[in-house]
Parts: structure tokens; sequence; C-alpha cells
């Protein structure tokens, strides 16, 4: 289903009509396209956050991932703290996930934060380690990707915010 809703613009009282594709319950449908990226980065990324997370927490010294803490320049002694903090980037990402594939009214919210806690992550990790690896471009990208996936959620709610207040 469709609806169109009309919005006056301001002085002129011209009519411009924005288009909003609703499913039954009212909620708003971004294309299926973003939908698909979106899940793909999403899972992609969840997975990644958990895994990686998790075996950092599991070894804080990074015997399991081959890393040495020295790379990490003094900032942190382990990586038990970057490891959970991972961790949580990855069950935020795995919530936002489930939200878009329900459909669910926060999807864009959830998205949001989890992909831009993630381009945080990239930014401060690049930051700490000091050079750019090849992973960061694997892990990173998509982050990119997901951000822009996310955006016709984010202003498709937030123009269905503004007409229903009647503005």
């Amino acid at each position: 289903m469709t609806r169109t809703m009309k919005k006056s613009s301001g002085e002129n009282q011209g009519q411009s009509q924005t288009k909003l594709s609703t499913d039954q319950g009212n909620n708003i449908r971004q294309a299926s396209w973003h939908r698909i990226t979106l899940l793909i980065i999403l899972g992609y990324e969840g997975a990644g956050a958990l895994a990686g997370g998790g075996l950092l927490v599991a070894a804080p010294d990074g015997r399991i991932m081959d890393m040495p803490v020295e790379i990490m320049h003094g900032v942190f002694s382990n990586f038990l703290i970057p490891g959970f903090i991972l961790f949580g980037l990855g069950i935020l990402t795995t919530a936002a996930f489930i939200s878009v594939l329900r459909r669910i009214r926060i999807d864009w919210l959830l998205s949001g934060l989890a992909l831009g806690g993630l381009a945080i992550w990239f930014i401060v990790e690049i930051a700490i380690l000091q050079e750019f690896h090849w992973l960061h471009a694997m892990w990173g990208l998509p982050v990119i990707v997901g951000c822009l996936a996310t955006l016709p959620l984010v202003s498709s709610h937030l123009v269905a915010m503004h007409h229903s207040k009647g503005g």
C-alpha cells in the first residue's frame, strides 16, 4: 500500500507530495535492495564483531588472533576492554539486523547506532594502532555502505514523524 501525504510549502502555498510505502501495520517500508544490502552488512559486521570481541575477551593477550598487545602502543594493557566493546557492538549490530529483518519501528535507530558505533570503532582503532591495515578496508568499507543504506530508513521515519505531528 502506498500512502501519499500532502505538505504545504510556506509562502506560495503550493503542494508538494511525499510518497511513503507502508505495510498493513502502517510501518514504513524501505526499497528491497536497500533492505537486502543493509541485512547483509549488518549480518556480516555483527558476526565479525561478536566473533572478534569474543576471541579478544577469551584471550586478552591476543594469542588466539595472533596480535601482540604492543600494537596498541600502551593505550590498553591487554585486549580485554577492546574485546568487551567490540562484543557489545556485535550485540547491538545483531539487534539491528533482527529489527530490520522483522521491520520493527526502531530499525532505523538501531541500524544507525550500530553502524555509527562501528565507524567510531574503526576510526579509534586506526588511531590507536597508528596504521591502516587491509582488514580495516575489509571490515570498514561495508560499514560506510551500510550507513548509506540506512539513510533512507532514517529520512523516511523523520518525514513520517513530521507528517504525523501535522507539519
